[in-house]
């Protein structure tokens, strides 16, 4: 199993003229301070997942700080170093050049994602597309922060709602039920979706056009006699035969117009939606407080002003795209307008000659040249679209047949791996709850990594949180068993929740020193303790007194100067 380890952080804040540097031990690292609320321990460790582009709730203190961080780390021995400085990112691979980006999407993800062969890819929300997603993803089940992870599961990094319902496939891969050759596949199904979306908009155009048809010229069932056609047989040769086929063409081309233009009226009524939705959004934003609860996951997010400012920025770009639809719609108006008059033109020359022509049967139904070369005109141009339909009516129930095999493919790819893990992880949880003397909690009905939700609501306060330890060293040792990412270091920032009796706190460490990976690399965060005492002979301690606030100034000189390059 490949190993990520984390050598040394150093934070830096030019604003306040301080700076820190920690060194870390390759098993285990204990973060403590003599005040279980201590903000310090808790931001040495999100800084590590905030370098990697991760959303860790900093109190507002901490990012008044404008803080610049430098990790240095391993994997499989190979040195890397990762800066960050608000949304530019450096990466080094050999201590010297780097390569430099902005934002955290995008190239950035893809290069981390490389690193630590993470290799998941997620569906963009409204879009039948599959990207690799943020860094955060991959870190999840990495960390255990202090005030959410304790009561409930992949919750620890803010921004996670970009992609709907990632829970499950995150987790399936990350316990290595699923591996790439799932996701190679699911980006086949995508492929396939784009395509069939653009055969269904065809079809849909083509459906706009008969439709147009029938309405502009209705069905006329009309007869002619040979003596009526020989009547005007100079006619049908050169003038009836002539406007015959300058009306079918435009014809033709007036419903293409016409299937452009209610195209185009559909997607100017969807952007125009999105510039409501978006000014519903900020005027929401700006009546409520600095954070947010989701009412859907209950994650809080924030509401300061770059955030409103980016809903402005999002509803500006969606009234761009509204103008430019607006400026197709007219002129998609005008071609219209153009060829309807041209077809007026070619009827006002037939309705001449049916002037000239013109009889009445005995049902008292006229028949007219209009009615003839309309009716022929009408069926002949529905006739060719409904052929071009057909067609793509084929070439969409094909592409719906690959799309369905790529799914059976990829689900009997997963279908062993699916068993295996799950049977590993029955071994392990309960066992995991019975050290924890966790007796409380039903594992009967946490079957499997994916069944998450229901580890927080067994047993009382205090057994929940033991539980919900033993739910994540379970998954972190499926992690090292059976996925095919590196494994990072398992970072558990205090778990003497709910105040754990000294025998309880006692097991908790016990079952983090006896029961993960001998290679891992372990963080943990809280106060002192003698429990403590067998991590810390295999470790190092970096103990942040109360008084004390975790930068220095004394640091800031040296730490700025060796590592100023980088941001400048």
């Amino acid at each position: 199993m490949r190993t990520l380890k984390f050598k040394k952080l150093t934070i830096i804040s030019n604003l306040e003229k301080k700076a820190k540097q920690l060194e870390f031990s390759d098993r285990y690292n204990l973060i403590l301070a003599d005040d279980e609320n201590s903000v310090g321990k808790s931001s040495v460790v999100k800084s590590l997942f905030w370098c990697f582009g991760c959303d860790p709730r900093f109190d507002d203190k901490w990012n008044g700080l404008c803080c610049k961080t430098i990790v240095e780390f391993e994997v499989d021995g190979k040195p890397y170093w990762i800066a960050r400085d608000d949304k530019r990112f450096f990466i080094s691979e050999d201590g010297k050049s780097y390569q430099s980006y902005v934002g955290v999407s995008g190239d950035f993800s893809k290069r981390i994602s490389e690193i630590v062969n993470f290799n998941a890819l997620l569906p963009v929300r409204n879009n039948d597309e599959v990207i690799i997603p943020p860094p955060a993803f991959y870190f999840l089940p990495f960390y255990i922060d202090q005030k959410q992870s304790w009561s409930n599961a992949w919750v620890s990094f803010d921004k996670l709602g970009q992609f709907a319902d990632w829970k499950k496939h995150i987790i399936q891969y990350h316990s290595g039920m699923i591996k790439k050759d799932f996701f190679d596949l699911t980006e086949n199904i995508y492929e396939k979706k784009r395509e069939k979306a653009i055969v269904k908009n065809k079809i849909d155009e083509y459906e706009t056009a008969i439709s147009i048809v029938s309405d502009f010229v209705p069905s006329i069932e009309t007869t002619v006699s040979l003596e009526e056609f020989d009547e005007i047989e100079e006619e049908l040769k050169y003038k009836i035969l002539d406007l015959h086929n300058k009306q079918e063409l435009v014809f033709e081309e007036f419903a293409e117009l016409r299937a452009d233009k209610a195209h185009i009226q559909s997607q100017l009524a969807i952007a125009n939606e999105a510039v409501s939705e978006l000014e519903r959004d900020y005027e929401f934003a700006e009546e409520n407080d600095d954070e947010i609860e989701c009412p859907t996951c209950g994650v809080i997010h924030d509401n300061t002003l770059v955030n409103r400012f980016s809903l402005l920025k999002d509803k500006e770009q969606a009234e761009q795209v509204a103008m430019r639809l607006s400026k197709s719609l007219k002129k998609s108006e005008q071609a219209v307008i153009s060829k309807e008059k041209e077809l007026k033109d070619v009827r006002d020359k037939i309705e001449a000659l049916n002037d000239k022509y013109y009889k009445n049967d005995e049902s008292d139904k006229p028949i007219t040249f209009k009615n003839i070369l309309d009716s022929v005109a009408a069926h002949s141009v529905t006739h060719k679209v409904n052929i071009s339909k057909n067609i793509k009516l084929e070439q969409f129930y094909s592409l719906e047949t690959d799309e369905k095999k790529f799914g059976k493919e990829r689900n009997d790819a997963a279908k062993e791996h699916r068993k295996v893990v799950k049977e590993k992880f029955l071994e392990l949880f309960p066992s995991y709850i019975a050290k924890l003397k966790a007796f409380g909690v039903n594992t009967s009905n946490i079957k499997s990594p994916e069944t998450y939700a229901k580890v927080a609501k067994s047993g009382g306060a205090a057994e929940s949180t033991r539980a919900m330890l033993a739910y994540y060293l379970s998954l972190y040792n499926l992690i090292s068993l059976y996925s095919e990412e590196v494994l990072s270091p398992l970072v558990i920032d205090t778990p003497n929740q709910h105040e754990q009796a000294a025998d309880h706190y006692e097991s908790i460490v016990s079952l983090i020193v006896n029961n993960t990976p001998k290679a891992s690399q372990i963080f943990l965060c809280g106060m002192d303790s003698e429990k403590l005492s067998k991590m810390k002979q295999f470790g190092k301690v970096h103990f942040l007194e109360k008084e004390h606030a975790l930068l220095e100034t004394t640091d800031y000189p040296k730490l700025n100067e060796a590592y100023s390059y980088i941001f400048e």
